[in-house]
């Protein structure tokens, strides 16, 4: 079963900058990474909500580093719930 990966933070500022800067700049990271099955971000009422499907419990807490130090590095914004674990069911979809 894959395993995925939820971050909650809170910013002050724009959503669609925000919006704007995840799907620039982590999005490409995700994607890179070993393991990636899907990633998508809520923004809404001052918080973000990242989310992310892996291959791999390691997958998930190998993308959990490279995303915490991309927004670390690149948004203005402070972690305030971090999740990683097996999903107990997912439906990736048609995209």
């Amino acid at each position: 079963m894959p395993h995925g990966r939820c971050v909650i933070y809170s910013f002050a500022g724009d959503e669609q900058e925000m919006i704007d800067k995840a799907k620039a700049g982590v999005l490409p990271l995700m994607q890179a990474q070993p393991g990636y099955l899907a990633y998508g971000v809520i923004v809404q009422e001052g918080k973000i909500v990242s989310m992310s499907a892996w291959a791999s419990q390691a997958e998930a807490e190998a993308a959990d580093k490279v995303a915490a130090r991309w927004a670390k590095d690149n948004i203005d914004a402070t972690p305030l719930e971090r999740y990683i674990g097996e999903y107990a069911w997912l439906d990736i979809g048609q995209q």
